[in-house]
């Protein structure tokens, strides 16, 4: 389930460039670039987190890692779309810095609930916040459309469509 909202929320925070006399190519590559910075925090995103009831403390550890690799995922991906923010197109900081708060939100929502993992007492307390973190998909949607309003705003969207790493981001919307 966390993993198909990060591919929305990625899908949604593909950047743009800086200069006007950029050729549609460059532009291209950077938003290639852009997407590729997104997508390691998806790809990081889409394994499950250990979880064994079984062993309460195994379940906290378990869990408390898995929450941390993925805010080291989601910190590179950050880092990544900071080095972009010069790209070839005339809104490249603009958006690149509306899919750095994209990341961001979901690192603090990941961060917090490591926290409140790692101060929990029993598997009661470990389960809960880790509920609460699913329960704030809806946050991570949000945060995703207002990147993706963002990024339509800009008229990139056409530039997205040929950049590969923009392609694999691309969640078909779920069948109902």
């Amino acid at each position: 389930m966390t993993s198909c909202l990060l591919a929305v929320t990625a899908c949604s925070t593909s950047g743009s460039s800086s200069t006007p006399e950029a050729s549609e190519a460059d532009v291209v590559a950077w938003m290639d670039k852009v997407c590729g910075a997104v997508d390691g925090t998806v790809k990081a995103m889409s394994d499950e987190p250990p979880i064994d009831m079984s062993d309460p403390a195994k379940l906290k550890t378990g869990l408390s890692d898995w929450l941390g690799s993925k805010v080291g995922a989601v910190d590179k991906s950050i880092a990544d779309l900071k080095g972009l923010e010069s790209g070839p197109h005339p809104k490249s900081k603009e958006l690149a810095t509306a899919a750095q708060d994209g990341m961001g939100q979901i690192k603090t929502l990941l961060a917090d609930t490591k926290s409140k993992l790692d101060a929990s007492q029993d598997s009661t307390q470990v389960v809960t916040a880790f509920t609460e973190m699913v329960s704030k998909a809806g946050e991570l949607e949000k945060a995703g459309a207002d990147v993706q309003k963002k990024f339509d705003e800009t008229g990139l969207a056409g530039v997205a469509q040929k950049a590969s790493n923009c392609k694999g981001l691309q969640a078909s919307p779920p069948s109902s």
